[in-house]
Parts: structure tokens; sequence; C-alpha cells
């Protein structure tokens, strides 16, 4: 999932999503472990941990930016002569405006599909984050059909 995310979004944005997916990854991998027995649960569902994570950072570092400078910046390429925009020091081309408009919506999708609040991605922590997870699946658990797995 990283490495989609990565690739769709400009080199410094990846380079900084990368860090701290790799920072965090390593906080959770130490909190599992065995030395906290309030996360330790989770230690099974470290692949989708990993996914959680990574759409988390996704919002936090661009979804949360680019969503709402995206309307500002469709009004101007579609009302005019613009062959990109600037946001902040980086100037997106329309062809990488359309890929990140790609991404809020698969981001917006899969968060609908599977009942993920943004209030989810919303942390400083890592252990705040996994907090969250262990809540979003004693959600899942109560709320799942019969038959159906998790």
């Amino acid at each position: 999932m990283i490495e989609e995310i990565i690739k769709s979004v400009p080199y410094k944005v990846g380079e900084q999503i990368l860090y701290e997916y790799n920072r965090r990854i390593s906080d959770i991998n130490y909190l599992v472990a065995g030395k906290f027995n309030y996360y330790t649960p989770l230690s099974k569902d470290i692949e989708t941990i990993k996914v959680l994570l990574a759409l988390s950072i996704f919002y936090k570092r661009v979804l949360t930016n680019f969503d709402s400078a995206n309307k500002f910046t469709s009004r101007i390429i579609n009302s005019s002569n613009a062959t990109g925009v600037k946001l902040g020091t980086y100037e997106m081309d329309l062809r990488e405006i359309r890929n990140l408009n790609r991404m809020v919506i698969s981001f917006r999708r899969i968060a609908f599909k599977y009942s993920i609040s943004t209030e989810m991605f919303e942390y400083i922590e890592t252990k705040e984050f996994l907090r969250k997870v262990k809540s979003y699946k004693k959600y899942l658990e109560e709320n799942k059909e019969d038959g159906e797995s998790i």
C-alpha cells in the first residue's frame, strides 16, 4: 500500500511519507512485540495495521492539504490557460493533479467500504493510532455478520 501512495505523489512528499511510515512501523513492531500487554493482541493484525497506517499518513500528509486546494485548483485550471498550480514550493502539473484526484477518490471509496472514520487518522503518537486500531477492530467484531471474517 505504501508503495502505491508514494508513486502517486511528488518525490519529496513521497520521501517524507516513507520516512514517517518506517519510523511508525518501527514503533508499532516494538509496541506489539510483547512488552506491552495492551498492544500485544494486535501482533497478528500487523498487515492490516500497515495498510491503515499507510492510509492514515496519506490522509494526514496529502489528503487534508490537497482536498481543500483541489477545489481551488480545479476551478483555475478549468477556467484559464493554466497548465499547473503551485502549492507551497511545489508546482503541480495537470497530470499530477489528476493523479492525486484519483488517489483522493480511491481513499474515500476504501474508507467508505470498510467504515473507516477519518477520526481514526487523527493522532500524534503511534500509541494513540494503535488504540484507535483496537477500537476499530472491536467495532468490526461487534458489527460483523455471521460467518464473516475480519
